[in-house]
């Protein structure tokens, strides 16, 4: 209950003393420092603040007049419009920061900042957090296991399935380099951190191979595959080829621009 009454108060204490110091032209990874701590800070904690009150009502308050099902629906509409005001506070956090810049240097390049975010900081957020939620989800069903039956050779399809799930996400990721700031290098290693925690959870919690636990072995399969043809796949001309070929209209004229030169 305390945790109800302080995280609000102290968000928005924080919130409204921070204002008055933005564009100060104090930065985290080229965002405003107070841009960065609405973001980063003060958003999730309101985020997880607004869903624990959420689960306090419905489980004290309407949870024997709810369903399991019904319950899932509020969830879901809930985090949908959280999903939705927290892409608002981005936008807005990228173009206050545009706003700043530009306002203590009307000639700065604003163009090589945005290409810095879209080519470098948002597809390592974007792949870095799909592997994490990922590999939150294959391994969490260590803990629960599914209360499915299919047969050895359905499940061993399903591991094949997710090996060429794992070939597909590497190269949807080798497609999205842009060839600056070590980001293959940053994004092997992510591949590898997280197939080794498969193999970790492996060794520790000993999962049965069968279909109980088909999301940890699909999850196995799928990271272990893009790991390994990580070392593969940059090597082959004919890959590269079939790489460009997927490659949308465009794509690397603006490979040019020096990301890590401040502008």
């Amino acid at each position: 209950m305390i945790f109800l009454v302080l995280v609000p108060i102290i968000t928005s204490i924080i919130g409204l003393l921070a204002y008055r110091f933005q564009g100060k032209e104090k930065e985290i990874f080229r965002l405003d420092l107070v841009q960065f701590v609405y973001l980063f800070v003060l958003s999730p904690a309101m985020f997880v603040w607004l869903k624990t009150l959420l689960f306090y009502l419905v489980r004290n308050e309407l949870g024997e007049a709810l369903s399991i099902n019904q319950i899932f629906v509020i969830d879901t509409i809930f985090t949908l419009i959280a999903v939705f005001v927290m892409a608002g506070i981005s936008i807005h956090t990228l173009t206050k920061t545009f706003w700043i810049k530009r306002y203590h240097n009307p000639e700065f390049d604003l163009y090589h900042l945005s290409e810095y975010f879209h080519l470098w900081w948002s597809h390592i957020l974007i792949w870095g957090g799909a592997m994490l939620l990922g590999s939150f989800i294959t391994i969490a069903n260590v803990f629960t296991p599914f209360q499915l039956e299919l047969s050895k050779a359905a499940f061993i399809f399903a591991q094949f399935v997710g090996s060429l799930v794992g070939m597909a996400f590497f190269l949807a990721i080798w497609m999205s380099d842009p060839g600056q700031g070590h980001f293959m290098r940053i994004m092997k290693l992510l591949l590898v951190l997280f197939s080794l925690t498969h193999i970790v959870v492996y060794f520790v919690f000993d999962p049965k191979f069968n279909s109980q636990y088909i999301g940890y072995w699909i999850g196995s399969a799928i990271f272990i595959t893009a790991a390994g043809v990580g070392g593969l796949f940059e090597r082959y001309q004919k890959l590269s080829r079939f790489r460009k070929l997927l490659l949308h209209v465009g794509w690397g004229e603006n490979k040019g621009i020096d990301l890590f030169k401040k502008k």
